[in-house]
């Protein structure tokens, strides 16, 4: 059987934060303290910002994410609490939502460029 979690696999790339192209060079410079996007691979030399203002396509991403979050403590909510759901929401959600923006900005700009550039594995 194939491990899912592999080079070559959306996922890997997404979740180890490496360029889209080749999943080996790092997407992001100083990652996490400071999450700006390379100019370029460092191991396949690919241009990250295919033009000016790329990324922000990458906040409608951000808004996918956020009501994910909120879908996800609405359910744990309902599920935990027989009362008061709306009030607890109240609290928590944008609690949720603050905790989570830190990871959820990088990941954002991570999942946009994945959905534009491909992965392309290197010939041996």
């Amino acid at each position: 059987m194939k491990p899912f979690f592999k080079k070559g696999n959306v996922l890997y790339g997404i979740l180890k934060f490496k360029c889209p192209h080749c999943h080996e060079g790092d997407f992001f410079d100083g990652f996490p303290l400071k999450a700006t996007v390379n100019k370029s691979c460092e191991v396949c030399d690919r241009k990250l910002s295919l033009e000016p203002g790329f990324y922000q396509g990458s906040y409608y991403v951000t808004y996918a994410l956020g009501v994910a979050v909120l879908v996800a403590c609405w359910v744990i909510i309902s599920v935990f609490s027989l009362e008061n759901i709306f009030d607890l929401m109240i609290l928590v959600g944008p609690s949720a939502i603050i905790l989570c923006t830190p990871i959820m900005y990088p990941m954002s700009k991570i999942i946009w460029a994945n959905m534009f550039m491909g992965f392309k594995q290197k010939n041996k």
